[in-house]
Order: C-alpha cells, then sequence, then structure tokens
C-alpha cells in the first residue's frame, strides 16, 4: 500500500509538471517566435522481489518478479518545427522562411538567438530587436560592399558585427531583402527608375550632396530616321551591317537567307499587321552589295532600304537563315529635367550615339545604358522613360543581417523573452547569409506565429487532468485500505 502511494505522488507530480507545460503552452498561443514544449514520462525505479531464473533440463526459465514506483518526468522537449508567418505591413519586420534563428548581443556581451524579426533603428542609428539587443550582421567587404564569407559560405559567431547607420545621416525607404540585405535612400537623392516597357538603362548614379528637391523626368526622342542593324555568322564574326528607315513597316526582328532555288539572297519579316514578308534582293555584282526594297503600306508610301555587304556563300540556305539583331536607334535625344532646392529648373539634354555606354546628363546624375537592350522595334517614338516620386534616391547597402544554424537545434537553451542560448549540446553557431547551408530566407512584413496547436494542447489536457485524477484517486484508496489494516485489532 505504501508502495501504490508512493506510486501514485510520483505521478501527480509529473502530471502536475505536464499541467504546467501545458498551461505555459496556451499562454503563449499569441507570443510571436515561441516555440511549445512536451512532456515525456518515464518509469522510475523497480524493486526485484524474486529474480529471473534459467531454464535447466529438469525445470523451465522463471521471470524475474518487479515492482515498480510509479512514473516521473523524462524530458521535456522544445519543438521547433517552423510556424505560419502573420502579416504586419512593417518594412522591419522579418519572419525567417525556413530554419535558422537571428543573432543579436545583450548589454553583457551574451550572443542570444531568436526567431522574432521586431526590428528597429534606434536613435543612436542601431539597428535592434524589441528588447534593444544588438542585431549582428555579416562582416562587409569594403571594395566589393558584400558579405565577408568564409570559403564554406559561414562565419564563427565571434565575426558577427553589429549593424548601424552612418552617423549623422538620415535614411528614407529602407528595406530588407530576402538575403538579409538591408538597403536604404540618403535623403534628397532622387533615383532614376525605368518606366513600364523599357529595361535599357542598367544603372545610376547621385552624388550625396545632391541638391535636387523634385523628381527626375528623362524623356527621349529620335533625332534622326536610320536605325542600324547587324548580323554575325554562327561563329559570331559580324557578316552584315546595313540601315533601314525610321518608319519602315517592320515589326521584330528580320532574318536574312540563300535561296538556292533561286539563287538570290532573301528577307524574311513580319510587318506592323502580323503578316509575314519575303522580300529577294537586288545584287550589286561589283560591290557584293544587296538591296531590299520594301513597300510600306502607309499613306504617303514609304521604301525600306535596307543594305547589307556580305562575302559570297557567307550565309546558306539553313532554312530560317540569320537572325539580324533587333533594330535599335542610331541616335537618340535625351532629356533630363528636374529643380533645385532654391525650386529653379534644371534642363539637361544630351544625344547618345549607338554603341555608348555612358551618359552624363546633369551635373550630378550619370545614367549607363545598355545599347543592346536599347529597342527591339523600328518604329520607336517619343516616350518617357520614367519618373522618381520625391524623395526617392539611390538605394545604399547599410548591412547584411545574419542568420544562425545550429548542429542540433533541439539543444538550445530556452532564455526567456524570445531568446534561445546555446548548449554544449546544441552545437556552435554558424553564421550564413539567409537562404544560404538549408536555413531560410527572410520576408519583410511579417513575423513568425507561436506554434502551439491548441486543439492539441486541449486534447493532452483533458488526458493530463485524466491521470492527474487517477492517481489521486490511487491514494484515496491506499489511504481506505490502511484505515481498514488499523481497525482491525479494534
Amino acid at each position: 500500500m505504501l508502495g501504490s502511494m508512493y506510486s501514485a505522488v510520483s505521478g501527480l507530480s509529473a502530471h502536475q509538471t505536464k499541467m504546467n507545460v501545458i498551461g505555459n503552452n496556451i499562454a503563449n498561443v499569441n507570443t510571436y517566435g515561441f516555440k511549445s514544449s512536451r512532456v515525456a514520462f518515464t518509469d522510475v525505479f523497480y524493486q526485484t522481489l524474486n529474480g529471473a531464473s534459467a531454464p535447466t533440463k529438469e525445470k523451465g526459465g522463471i521471470n524475474a518478479n518487479q515492482l515498480g514506483y510509479g512514473a516521473k518526468v523524462g524530458s521535456i522537449d522544445v519543438i521547433h518545427t517552423r510556424s505560419g508567418s502573420a502579416d504586419t505591413g512593417r518594412a522591419l519586420d522579418v519572419y525567417i522562411n525556413g530554419d535558422g534563428y537571428l543573432p543579436v548581443k545583450g548589454g553583457d556581451g551574451t550572443v542570444k538567438y531568436t526567431r522574432v524579426g521586431n526590428l528597429k533603428f534606434d536613435p543612436a542609428g542601431n539597428l535592434t530587436d524589441f528588447n534593444g539587443n544588438l542585431v549582428l550582421g555579416l562582416p562587409k567587404n569594403q571594395e566589393t560592399d558584400l558579405p565577408q564569407l568564409g570559403e564554406d559560405g559561414a562565419v564563427v559567431v565571434q565575426s558577427l558585427t553589429p549593424i548601424a547607420l552612418e552617423a549623422n545621416v538620415t535614411y528614407t525607404g529602407i528595406a530588407i531583402g530576402a538575403g538579409g540585405e538591408i538597403t536604404g535612400i540618403k535623403a534628397g537623392d532622387p533615383m532614376f527608375t525605368p518606366g513600364p516597357g523599357t529595361g535599357w538603362i542598367k544603372s545610376s548614379n547621385v552624388v550625396p550632396d545632391s541638391q535636387y528637391r523634385a523628381p527626375v523626368r528623362i524623356t527621349t526622342e529620335r533625332s534622326d530616321e536610320v536605325a542600324f542593324v547587324s548580323l554575325a555568322d554562327k561563329d559570331g564574326n559580324p557578316l552584315y551591317t546595313g540601315t533601314v528607315d525610321a518608319d519602315a513597316n517592320i515589326d521584330g526582328n528580320i532574318r536574312v537567307y540563300y535561296d538556292t532555288t533561286d539563287t538570290v539572297y532573301k528577307l524574311k519579316f513580319k510587318d506592323k499587321d502580323g503578316l509575314e514578308k519575303i522580300i529577294a534582293g537586288t545584287k550589286d555584282a561589283a560591290k557584293e552589295e544587296y538591296t531590299f526594297n520594301v513597300d510600306d503600306t502607309a499613306t504617303p508610301p514609304n521604301l525600306v532600304a535596307l543594305k547589307f555587304t556580305t562575302p559570297v556563300g557567307a550565309v546558306q540556305s539553313d532554312g530560317e537563315g540569320r537572325e539580324l539583331g533587333a533594330i535599335t536607334a542610331a541616335k537618340v535625344d535625351i532629356t533630363a529635367v528636374t529643380y533645385d532646392r532654391g525650386g529653379n529648373e534644371i534642363k539637361s539634354n544630351r544625344e547618345w550615339n549607338a554603341g555608348e555606354e555612358t551618359i552624363k546628363l546633369l551635373d550630378d546624375l550619370t545614367i549607363t545604358v545598355d545599347p543592346a537592350k536599347f529597342g527591339v522595334l523600328s518604329n520607336l517614338t517619343d516616350f518617357t522613360i520614367g519618373q522618381v516620386g520625391e524623395g526617392a534616391g539611390v538605394p545604399v547597402n547599410l548591412g547584411n543581417i545574419a542568420v544562425a544554424n545550429f548542429a542540433n537545434a533541439e539543444g538550445l537553451l530556452q532564455g526567456g523573452d524570445g531568446y534561445f542560448l546555446q548548449s554544449t549540446n546544441s552545437g556552435e553557431a554558424r553564421a550564413v547569409k539567409p537562404g544560404a547551408e538549408g536555413t531560410g530566407n527572410l520576408r519583410s512584413s511579417a513575423l513568425e506565429m507561436s506554434n502551439v496547436d491548441l486543439s492539441k494542447e486541449f486534447t493532452e489536457m483533458i488526458t493530463a487532468q485524466r491521470g492527474f485524477q487517477a492517481n489521486t484517486r490511487m491514494i484515496t484508496v491506499s489511504d481506505e485500505m490502511l484505515s481498514e489494516l488499523i481497525s482491525m485489532k479494534r
């Protein structure tokens, strides 16, 4: 009876612990980044009443008789499964879309790890978490402005540095990318943005002390009526050069091929109505120059005079032939207009020639173009390349948030306030770029929800309650049996 009461008491203690864990889980059902725990019971020691004996020729074997003394808490495990995200609409909130933890450093120098990406910049420019701990970032290569990582794509936590803004500089439009890169725009710096349907701008640059206060509008205009085409052979060697009228009734690219039946070069293209046309060329034997005259359906009619020179037999009959390069404007007038901080209009004009890479329009605005991507149609007209909103600027890299992973994440210690601590059984932390080494990318404007499953917790609570109730009943019955035993002597 005393043994049964001891077993019941140990069972009560174990179930009470389980109820405490369940209560903690339910209390944190709405705690961002919370990881639920579970309790695993195990039986305790046994008293061997009779030992086991092996079988003999005359007698069979006998099993041991053992008496157990209840249950105890074997382990309390933290479930590190990833939960869903809750959209917040706040740019500095980040959700780790996979494995990994954000490393932060407390005031005492201790590095902690969290799944709660509720970040902010303090007045001193430090990137901190919700408790004011410094968010650690990957070391930066000063030449490339990219994260400085080891050959294995990771660094030790001791190499991480707090992320902080440049002193006495105001940034706007701060954003966090999927790879952890933090970008911002220095206040007052406009940024050129290509408009819809364009894409020939490769990059732009505005000096930090820009005096612009208004959007920059850039327009282009054809400055002549000629465009150029080019064609290369299969080895990339130039074969043809030529010109085509700017108002040609040609839409898309042009192919040229040699027709062995007619022994003449032919031109194949589609007009602006989508109709395929094939034009035979006229050869100037003295110059080995072929001319293709294409009647335009427009009124008044315009002739397309596409001329090119080629070595004899350079293009063989291969059905589709060789594709001429996209028709590209040879000259374009570019105009940029903006206003200084005094409200005075600043206007700059510049002619861009095919093959040119860089244009400096205003004193401190430079754009780089890609000639191969300038246009794909022959009927380029006046259009606005792009316009930016007031206050926009050139994004600069402010730092790169790191994520840490562990060989055994379940071995981390819970530190409260949404933090985990490295332990001897978790392994050393490896800091990597988000999305690398099995970690998840960062998603801005979202936070991770708690992974507590209420339906499961309620089920566990019922079983724990019944287990506790059964153990109390065991104590009651054992007490009654003792009472009966004592009353026997009366």
